[in-house]
């Protein structure tokens, strides 16, 4: 049995990474701000599958140093790893950054009393026993943030100012706090609203060792705006594109290299099966990993070929079905409503993602004009087709993967 290299369903490890060389440069020259006390806050943001998490993850090494940057600079940072959902509240998130502080830091006695110390003003937040905070707790009133971000700024000095009397065995360049999926981030919780007023309270502290970094989709930004819109002014965008074709390749031929320093026998790949990865993929690394960990999954003679990719790619439960669960599916169904409305992504899907006129679309409609209308601003509104900028009528798919998941598992 051959171990597969590709991971489609986890983020990449830095063995495998490629690409994004000017976005490491920027998150590194945000750490090294931040050594010196002048913070660069930033949002990494993209579609789904674009490889937000996986960069995250590599900056958690880099900020770690458990490996270099891109300049071969080492940076010793305490990381703090967390995300929200539609459920989380300021004083939930209160309370995972000082259990996250907790476990890094409360490796002594003497650390853990200092830390129990400095949260004590949280024992008079009350949490039933479901986990879920009463109705006025949800929101953090003045007071406690402004206890939260006194607590916070003591720990962060005591382990980044060079404070002789810190009860804590180790010393670091700063704190880096990742927040993924913050476009999941419910109303209620305010992110905007909150990590701005936590960053300008650490400010007057003079508490400059704390960096803050989002990832999350290109609504994003306007859950922020809707929060405070002076909190993107905090955050500066790191929007990701696809990679290039050469990059794509560049990760098929780690991966499997990867695979054959572990499996006893080696697995080869012929330039034709080479080529449609890396068009299947269309730079999406998590399509990369699909595509790939298919075709790895299903040849047996040790040399992945067309077949092997062809076979592997297109069919139930094959790569682009399993993409479609995870990408697709939910666009084509559950947020359309109406057949009418699927009809438009059928008759576009022809063109796979090319670009379509309204005309085009109209002339194989059938329905009113009217409910064509509602059809395409429904399916505008909700992300599922693009427009073309600067030309009115004129749209597209995504993804020519979604096309042919459309063609293939999407039609009645």
């Amino acid at each position: 049995m051959k171990v597969n290299p590709f991971k489609p369903n986890s983020p990449v490890n830095p063995g495998v990474f490629v690409g994004r060389l000017e976005e490491l440069n920027r998150l590194e020259l945000a750490l090294a701000q931040t050594c010196a006390e002048e913070p660069a806050h930033f949002m990494v943001t993209g579609e789904r599958g674009i490889g937000k998490t996986s960069l995250l993850l590599y900056l958690n090494y880099v900020a770690k140093g458990q490996i270099p940057g891109v300049e071969e600079r080492t940076f010793k940072f305490l990381v703090l790893n967390l995300d929200v959902d539609h459920t989380t509240t300021q004083i939930g998130l209160v309370q995972r950054i000082k259990l996250h502080l907790d476990n890094e830091l409360g490796k002594s006695e003497k650390a853990r009393t200092f830390l129990k110390e400095v949260w004590s003003f949280l024992q008079r937040i009350r949490v039933m026993d479901t986990g879920i905070m009463p109705a006025e707790d949800m929101i953090c009133d003045e007071v406690t943030l402004d206890q939260f971000s006194m607590s916070l700024g003591k720990v962060v000095q005591r382990i980044c100012g060079g404070c002789s009397e810190s009860p804590f065995d180790s010393h670091y360049e700063g704190v880096l706090l990742l927040i993924d999926e913050a476009d999941n981030s419910s109303s209620e919780l305010q992110l905007g609203t909150f990590l701005k007023l936590l960053l300008e309270r650490l400010q007057r502290q003079e508490c400059n060792h704390v960096l803050i970094g989002l990832a999350g989709l290109p609504e994003l930004r306007q859950k922020l705006h809707d929060s405070h819109p002076s909190s993107l002014r905090i955050f500066e965008e790191l929007n990701l594109g696809r990679l290039s074709d050469k990059e794509v390749g560049r990760v098929i031929d780690l991966c499997i290299q990867k695979g054959n320093e572990t499996n006893q026998n080696p697995t080869k790949i012929t330039s034709e099966a080479h080529s449609m990865l890396i068009s299947f993929s269309e730079g999406y690394p998590h399509f990369i990993q699909q595509f790939g960990f298919s075709a790895f999954a299903y040849d047996h003679d040790n040399v992945i070929d067309r077949s092997d990719v062809e076979n592997s790619a297109f069919g139930p439960r094959c790569a682009l079905d399993l993409i479609g669960d995870r990408y697709y599916k939910n666009d084509f169904y559950n947020k359309i409503q109406k057949d009418s409305y699927r009809q438009v992504l059928r008759i576009m899907a022809d063109d796979l993602d090319g670009w379509v006129t309204r005309a085009k679309i109209a002339s194989r409609f059938k329905g009113t004009k009217t409910t064509l209308n509602n059809a395409i601003k429904a399916l505008r509104d909700r992300h599922i087709i693009l427009p073309k900028e600067g030309e009115k009528g004129i749209y597209r798919l995504q993804h020519k993967g979604f096309a042919l998941w459309i063609k293939l598992y999407g039609d009645p």
